[in-house]
């Protein structure tokens, strides 16, 4: 018959120690605690999340998930909805709804674009001649290009869905079509 000691507190006659093991219960702590310091787990974490869209990246998409296209790049909406698994009618819809959003967010980014240049512009004016006025410039001016090709990306996409056909970005540049993107 044993003796129940309670939570944390066991019976040391149960289990006597083995050799020479608390010998490197120091060792072993001190690792453990250095381990915790520098996010081991973490970083493991990010290591698992890294290999898995690695291996997603290189699978690639699926074939048959994008839109379907005849030979002239004209897009077939009977087809790239059968391929979905919908009706023509609720594929039409969801590409109303893109073309929607693509113009809201090239009409959106362009703005931004030229907020940001405005705001290097002003920087630019007020900052002394220092080494400042450079690092105004490395810091403004990637954002100013970011917003300018992510408004570039969704015009061409409205593009694409405006006229019914895929197309490449020199394609969209040289266009008969409106350029700018609209909802409508």
């Amino acid at each position: 018959m044993s003796i129940d000691l309670g939570p944390g507190l066991r019976d040391v006659t149960k289990e006597p120690r083995r050799g020479m093991s608390w010998m490197l219960a120091g060792p072993r702590w001190v690792l453990r605690r250095s381990g915790e310091a520098a996010g081991t787990r973490e970083i493991r974490g990010g290591a698992r999340l890294i290999r898995h869209l690695a291996a997603v990246l290189r699978r690639g998409q699926p074939a048959g998930t994008g839109p379907v296209a005849d030979e002239n790049g004209r897009l077939d909406a009977v087809a790239t909805a059968f391929v979905m698994g919908i009706s023509e009618n609720e594929l039409r819809r969801i590409w109303a709804i893109r073309r929607k959003q693509s113009a809201r967010v090239a009409w959106g980014c362009f703005v931004a674009g030229w907020g940001f240049l405005a705001l290097w512009a002003w920087q630019a004016m007020v900052t002394p001649w220092t080494q400042e006025r450079v690092w105004a410039a490395v810091q403004f001016l990637p954002f100013c290009a970011a917003f300018f090709v992510l408004s570039f990306r969704s015009a061409w996409q409205n593009w694409q869905l405006r006229t019914g056909q895929l197309g490449s970005a020199g394609e969209y540049l040289r266009t008969a079509e409106p350029f700018w993107p609209s909802a409508g």
